[in-house]
């Protein structure tokens, strides 16, 4: 096993404290490995676009919608930082991407209830939105949702059982193009989808993206998402795999 300095020394450097991280066996759901374990199933905290997949589910019919890298909601400045893309993007797309106005302009289309529904269903803890703005902004993973890390390395375990074609492709894209290439390890194909909110950074994935046998999530109070989260996953695929889980 490496050692919790080794998986989190950018955590280290910045002195949090609160950074953990948990990874689960797919077939089962067995507890593999827990960081800071009290940390990970204690307090939520705000998934911002780590919760993106997850809820792709609740936002169908998915349309195709154009980006123009814009976007504010109420006093949040959430332009999008993927590159430009020409005409409009599919739900693949707009996952690998993460890209704020497609999931924002759908989740406008959508019911609240289905929403809160399909956040709940997740383990996270969340109300029912009262206003568009808040809303879109519980679809960005932003407001009005947290989520503890034992139950985000959960939920992307049943990604990794249910999420379907669009879901996976959009994930890998995500570590092979998008914001989340810090997590890949070299031999290993990772799925998986960077967040930062107001309360530091995540990474939820699961591995091989073909055929998954462990899922993860980590968090760093703080941090974000690209920089931090993505890096420490990595160290815990390269662990898995020393292992023999991979």
């Amino acid at each position: 096993m490496i050692s919790r300095r080794h998986i989190f020394a950018a955590f280290a450097a910045a002195g949090s404290r609160g950074g953990a991280a948990v990874a689960l066996r797919i077939e089962d759901g067995a507890l593999l490995r827990a960081e800071n374990e009290r940390a990970a199933a204690g307090r939520g905290a705000a998934p911002g676009s780590a919760l993106k997949p997850w809820l792709l589910e609740a936002l169908r019919p998915w349309r195709p919608r154009a980006c123009s890298g814009k976007l504010r909601i109420a006093d949040h400045r959430l332009d999008c930082i993927h590159a430009p893309v020409a005409g409009a993007l599919d739900a693949e797309t707009a996952l690998a991407a993460s890209c704020n106005q497609w999931f924002a302009a759908s989740a406008l289309a959508a019911r609240p209830r289905r929403i809160l529904q399909r956040l709940q269903e997740g383990g996270a803890q969340a109300r029912l939105a009262q206003t568009p703005e808040e809303l879109q902004l519980q679809a960005l993973g932003l407001e009005a949702v947290s989520v503890t890390v034992f139950a985000m390395a959960r939920i992307y375990r049943r990604l990794a059982l249910e999420g379907g074609p669009v879901v996976a492709a959009g994930l890998r894209r995500a570590v092979t193009e998008g914001t989340a290439q810090a997590a890949q390890v070299d031999g290993i194909e990772i799925a998986g989808k960077t967040g930062t909110s107001r309360d530091g950074a995540w990474f939820g994935g699961f591995a091989p993206a073909g055929r998954p046998a462990i899922a993860l999530a980590v968090f760093q109070p703080g941090g974000r998402g690209p920089r931090d989260a993505a890096p420490a996953a990595a160290e815990l695929f390269q662990w898995a795999r020393r292992s023999g889980l991979l």
